[in-house]
């Protein structure tokens, strides 16, 4: 009998997809309609917004590394991830409602309402996302079942996206009937329970998989040596000067560039069809071309990767397209029409870089292990969610203090403001991708070198080394 052919994806690769699919909706929310939720639904000026968006983004990025170092320290009995993922989903559905809930306060009062409901949705968003992608390496141990794990995690992703831009509009005005405060309180309300659901499944999926063994002193026959009963045992100076390397910091300073584009087009998308075309229901025709181009260049990244041999082309080469996208449409795109096709169009180059990103982390957390002979998942993994951070308060900054730059008022948008706005939404952040694919031309991890240090690493474990 002939080998039987391997399928590329599995139920259970699609369970675990699912989960980012609507957890996306989180980020989703926020990055698409909470700036202009503040100015115009509950009535806040720009500057203020500003600083709220600003501090709350930089609280919420520094919780990261303190979260990582929870989760790599913590014992539980079901599981070193599963329970972060009901505990971190349930905190950021309730804050985020509350955070899209005006309750009618003034002044100071005001600003800690909101500027901390975004804190604490944040810390709940991070502690469930490291634990989903704490989970990745368990779930899937074979190179190749990662790539589709990958793959099901970036399509679900996009997916989510494409239904929230196909409904989120229509949504906030049947819910509010008038009343938009009430119509996007409403709408966080639903995606919030949406999202409960997607972790508690995933919890339920990987209850044989995530495993805690008993942390035990074994004598080993051969060697007469112990061995060591918990793999995650680390210090914090471990934890901190094994993630500190070359390869850590040039993949976050490439990818944080690629995030910082993403939210700060994400965030400026209702400004510029509200106040420089003047017709919302093109953000609409935006968002779901956008993101069905999102779901293409998610699903031909595995054709690409091995069509230039390697994750860290894979990724150059997406952001490569992004950028070459975002350039067009500043310089050709004066018409809205010709302007939002090739925005559109950029996002099949961002995606297939979005799709690749894990993989290439993977190839970083295994450098880590490779330096240190410590499993430093727990920590590392929780790392990973240090990119969107990073691009959410650029892009907050961005968009919050650029706005004030380039003069723009709601009451009176000058053709300086109109001017800005596109440089904000275009020219800018191609000049940010131009800078990550510089960083990431020097990352030194290529695919060949990821496999001769996991073939090292499983030569330590064996004792053969």
């Amino acid at each position: 009998m002939g080998k039987k052919k391997k399928v590329m994806y599995s139920v259970m690769s699609f369970r675990y997809g699912l989960t980012n699919g609507f957890s996306t909706l989180i980020t989703t929310m926020a990055s698409t309609y909470w700036a202009i939720f503040l100015t115009d639904a509950v009535g806040l000026e720009t500057a203020v917004m500003a600083g709220i968006l600003s501090a709350a983004s930089i609280v919420d990025m520094v919780s990261v590394p303190f979260i990582g170092i929870i989760m790599q320290k913590a014992k539980f009995k079901s599981g070193k991830f599963r329970p972060w993922l009901i505990l971190g989903a349930v905190t950021a559905a309730v804050f985020r409602w509350l955070t899209f809930t005006d309750p009618g306060l003034t002044g100071a009062a005001q600003a800690v309402w909101f500027g901390g409901g975004y804190i604490l949705t944040y810390i709940g968003y991070n502690i469930a996302f490291a634990a989903f992608t704490g989970l990745l390496p368990l779930m899937a141990t074979d190179p190749d079942d990662r790539q589709a794990y990958a793959g099901a995690k970036s399509i679900c992703n996009s997916a989510g996206k494409f239904v929230f831009s196909l409904f989120s509009v229509s949504l906030v005005a049947a819910f509010g009937r008038g009343n938009d405060a009430l119509g996007y309180s409403m709408l966080a309300l639903l995606i919030g329970v949406l999202v409960i659901i997607a972790y508690f499944q995933l919890f339920t999926a990987v209850k044989k998989i995530d495993v805690v063994q008993p942390e035990v002193q074994r004598e080993d026959a051969a060697s007469a040596k112990p061995a060591a009963g918990d793999a995650y045992k680390a210090s914090l100076w471990e934890m901190i000067k094994f993630a500190i390397t070359k390869p850590f910091l040039l993949y976050l300073g490439g990818a944080s560039c690629k995030g910082s584009t993403y939210f700060i087009i994400t965030g400026l998308a209702a400004y510029y069809y509200t106040y420089v075309v003047g017709d919302k229901n093109m953000l609409t025709v935006y968002l779901s071309l956008s993101t069905f181009l999102m779901i293409f260049g998610s699903f031909i990244m595995p054709f690409i990767s091995r069509l230039v041999k390697g994750a860290k082309q894979t990724y150059i080469l997406g952001l490569a397209l992004y950028a070459a996208c975002l350039a067009l449409a500043y310089f050709l795109g004066q018409d809205a029409i010709v302007f939002t096709v090739l925005m559109s169009a950029g996002y099949v180059g961002y995606s297939i870089a979005h799709a690749a990103e894990i993989t290439v982390y993977s190839s970083v957390v295994d450098y880590s292990q490779w330096k240190s002979g410590k499993d430093l998942k727990p920590f590392m993994m929780s790392l990973f969610n240090l990119v969107p951070k990073i691009g959410t308060t650029v892009g907050s900054l961005v968009m919050g203090y650029g706005l004030v730059a380039v003069g723009f008022d709601a009451e009176n948008v000058t053709a300086g403001a109109v001017e800005g706005i596109r440089i904000l939404f275009s020219a800018l952040p191609c000049i940010l991708l131009i800078v990550g694919i510089l960083l990431m031309v020097v990352f030194p991890l290529t695919d060949d070198r990821v496999r001769k240090m996991q073939a090292e690493i499983k030569a330590r474990k064996s004792g053969t080394n």
